[in-house]
């Protein structure tokens, strides 16, 4: 067992092993047990474990696999938020964080909203994230400020996004190309 901290917080790695050296499936089957028993749990041995945490019980991997995990992870919960999670533009850069999650609460139930940039008086902009789908869809529709609308669009995954601009300007500059060397073939054509 070896016990360490990081900026995160404590966290160890455990080895199980059995004292009879032919049993080579005792170590993978307490694994997994501990995995299956402990993962996502805030109570150990009828413990609770400080500020609401859980545990984050899995099989130890290298560092390249725990971050590609993550990112999956990531990528994956962005992407069941996708429809309730709304981007905001166009409020009053006056508006506070309490008046803008009124206006939205009429709605439905807010699970999270955050302005951008943080701690700056001028807002530019704010993330939304309703319960439901259908709410935000509704949020979406239908929002308006002093008869102006707003600009609401559904959160899109960053991920993903730099890759629909990335094939965006592709596709422009094939356009481009194709363009200019289909222009200079008329050129040649003509003096010919």
């Amino acid at each position: 067992m070896k016990f360490d901290t990081n900026s995160k917080g404590p966290y160890a790695f455990i080895c199980f092993n059995s004292d009879d050296k032919n049993d080579r499936e005792y170590g993978p089957r307490c694994a997994q047990l501990a995995v299956e028993k402990l993962n996502g749990e805030s109570m150990v041995n009828g413990i609770l474990l400080p500020d609401n945490k859980k545990l984050y019980v899995k099989e130890a991997l290298k560092r390249t696999d725990r971050e590609a995990e993550r990112l999956r992870e990531t990528i994956k919960y962005k992407s069941s938020k996708k429809r309730c999670n709304l981007y905001v533009k166009g409020f009053p850069e006056t508006m506070t964080e309490d008046e803008l999650r009124n206006l939205f609460s009429q709605y439905g139930e807010i699970e999270s909203l955050k302005m951008h940039p943080p701690n700056e008086p001028k807002k530019l902009y704010a993330f939304v994230c309703f319960k439901k789908p259908d709410e935000a869809s509704s949020a979406k529709e239908s929002l308006t400020i002093n008869d102006k609308t707003l600009t609401i669009n559904h959160y899109e995954i960053k991920e993903i996004r730099e890759l629909q601009n990335e094939a965006q300007q592709d596709k422009l500059a094939f356009q481009q190309f194709r363009q200019m060397h289909s222009q200079n073939a008329k050129w040649t054509d003509l003096a010919n």
